[in-house]
């Protein structure tokens, strides 16, 4: 009934001043329901509500739109309903008496639930509470020295997971009962001291350059089995083509042997090889001396088929003594 009490006031100001003071009275009526109406509406923007006390109790709620309220009798007091932004830090010591330092991210808001009574959840956060970051603040600082001192510097890092988690969960009925609600909570950032970081960042360091040894060393080893094994592979097929000029040599010789044979039957294996050995040297020879003039022949052994020397009753057999 209250809130109808302005429009009517609006109505019935003009009647009384022009029953009283007749068509003079209109200027009267209207400078007093230009006054009236400056002291008693409240224009409610969105994302916002207003709850009216009406003599310093509470009444009603005011929200999005064009609202009245009794001048002088009674008054307002404001909440926001989007969604706001908390950043909280806290600074601890670990199980291992190194510093910590955990950053989080709080968004929270007023849920507005319809509700004019006084279990609605705008009637709790404007009259339960006179400030909620402040309550936010302790209840995350209590939590997560709690947490810190229970862990080692290293393990504080494997943990933010379960550190958003308990946060979360003792922070959310926290707030619900104070009429807020809990939107989410961000891990911002885990630190450690600058010394203990420092130290921290030398021994990864050191570990990468121990496995960039161990990796450098691995492929050099890898680089030097597949060279050895290239190696290998290389002689082997070198033995094998020399064997196979060896053979295909041997098989000159004999069809050489066979030809020569076959035109003088009186000719046995010995001084047909014994000739071609001459020819072969002789070849050589001449292949030496067309290398320029700088070329020089030693002769250590005239003996080819390895003796000690020539006897003075030895001779070299010469093509012309085969075919005589």
């Amino acid at each position: 009934m209250l809130k109808l009490v302005v429009p009517l006031l609006l109505i019935i100001i003009p009647i009384v001043a022009i029953a009283t003071w007749g068509l003079a009275g209109i200027w009267v009526a209207l400078i007093l329901d230009i006054i009236l109406v400056a002291l008693s509406v409240r224009i409610i923007s969105p994302n916002t509500v207003r709850t009216v006390e009406f003599l310093g109790r509470f009444d009603r709620i005011l929200r999005q739109g064009l609202n009245f309220i009794i001048p002088f009798l009674e008054t307002t007091k404001s909440q926001v309903l989007y969604k706001r932004n908390f950043p909280v830090e806290v600074e601890w010591i670990t199980s291992d008496n190194v510093t910590a330092y955990i950053g989080l991210n709080v968004i929270y808001y007023v849920e507005d639930d319809n509700s004019n009574n006084r279990d609605g959840t705008i009637y709790k956060s404007v009259y339960s509470i006179d400030d909620a970051r402040t309550m936010m603040r302790s209840t995350i600082d209590e939590q997560l020295r709690g947490m810190i001192v229970a862990f080692t510097h290293k393990e504080i890092f494997a943990k933010r997971e379960e550190i958003w988690e308990t946060i979360e969960q003792k922070l959310r009925v926290r707030l619900a009962s104070f009429g807020y609600k809990l939107d989410s909570i961000q891990v911002r950032d885990v630190k450690l001291d600058n010394t203990v970081m420092m130290a921290m960042n030398k021994v990864v360091e050191t570990q990468k350059l121990k496995e960039a040894a161990m990796n450098e060393g691995e492929a050099e080893k890898i680089m030097k089995v597949k060279e050895a094994e290239a190696e290998k592979d290389a002689k082997i097929l070198l033995w094998e083509g020399m064997a196979g000029q060896r053979t295909k040599i041997a098989e000159g010789f004999k069809e050489a042997v066979d030809m020569i044979k076959a035109t003088d039957k009186s000719l046995n294996a010995e001084k047909v090889l014994q000739f071609l050995l001459d020819s072969s040297r002789i070849e050589t020879l001449g292949n030496i001396g067309q290398e320029g003039g700088n070329s020089k022949v030693i002769y250590l052994n005239e003996d080819l088929e390895g003796r000690s020397g020539l006897s003075k009753w030895d001779k070299l057999i010469a093509g012309s003594d085969l075919i005589k």
